[in-house]
C-alpha cells in the first residue's frame, strides 16, 4: 500500500516536471481516440513517451509521432485480443443477466473476476512489453500474470488508484483531456520498474 502511494507521488512529480509536453501528448492521445483506428497505437505511444520521461530523456513531438508509427501494428494486435476478451466477458454478463440461481451467480462472479484480472493485466502490458527483449504476446502476458501473482496487493492498489483516476476524469472531463493517459502510463512504467529492480 505504502509503495503504491509512493509510486503515485513519483507520478505527480514527473508529471509536474514535464507538465507542458505531457499535457500536449495527452490531448493528442484523446484526439486520436476519435478515429478509432489510431486509438490503440496512441495508447501504446503514450507508454513510450512515459518511458522516456521516467528515464529523464528529452521528449518532443517527433518522439510521439515516431512511437505512434512504431507501435501501430503491435498495438492493434493487442487491441484485437482486448476487444475479443471484452466482448466475451460483457456479452456473457449481458446475455444472461436475467438468469437466476446459485449457479448463474457463480458464473457471473467468474466472468467478473476474469474481466477485472484482464483489466489489471492490460494495465501493465505495455510497460512489460517495452522492458523486454522478447516482445512476444506470450512473454508479456506471462510477466503480467506473474507480477499480479507475486505482488497482488501492490498491483491491485495501483489498479484501484488508476480506476479512481479514470472515473474522476470521465465525470469531470478536464482531467480526461489533460492528464488521464499520461498519469496511467507513468503509473504502469514506474510499477514495472519497481518490480524489475526487485528481481535483479
Amino acid at each position: 500500500m505504502l509503495k503504491a502511494l509512493s509510486i503515485a507521488g513519483q507520478v505527480l512529480r514527473l508529471w509536474w516536471r514535464e507538465f507542458f509536453s505531457l499535457t500536449v501528448f495527452n490531448i493528442a492521445w484523446l484526439a486520436l481516440q476519435i478515429p478509432i483506428v489510431t486509438g490503440p497505437p496512441a495508447t501504446a505511444a503514450m507508454y513510450v513517451i512515459a518511458r522516456r520521461v521516467v528515464d529523464d530523456e528529452f521528449v518532443e513531438f517527433r518522439h510521439g509521432w515516431g512511437a505512434l508509427r512504431e507501435m501501430f501494428f503491435p498495438a492493434w494486435k493487442w487491441g484485437a485480443i482486448n476487444l475479443l476478451i471484452i466482448i466475451t466477458v460483457v456479452g456473457n454478463l449481458w446475455l444472461y443477466q436475467a438468469a437466476t440461481g446459485f449457479g448463474w451467480t457463480i458464473l457471473r462472479l467468474v466472468w467478473g473476476t476474469i474481466g477485472l484480472a484482464w483489466f489489471a493485466i492490460s494495465f501493465f502490458y505495455w510497460p512489460f512489453w517495452l522492458a523486454q527483449k522478447d516482445r512476444s504476446l506470450r512473454t508479456t502476458l506471462r510477466n503480467g500474470f506473474l507480477f499480479l501473482a507475486k505482488r497482488p496487493g501492490f498491483a491491485i492498489t495501483l489498479v484501484l488508484i488508476s480506476a479512481v483516476i479514470i472515473v474522476v476524469s470521465v465525470l469531470v472531463t478536464v482531467p480526461l483531456a489533460t492528464v488521464l493517459m499520461a498519469w496511467l502510463a507513468l503509473i504502469g512504467i514506474l510499477a514495472v520498474d519497481d518490480e524489475l529492480k526487485r528481481m535483479r
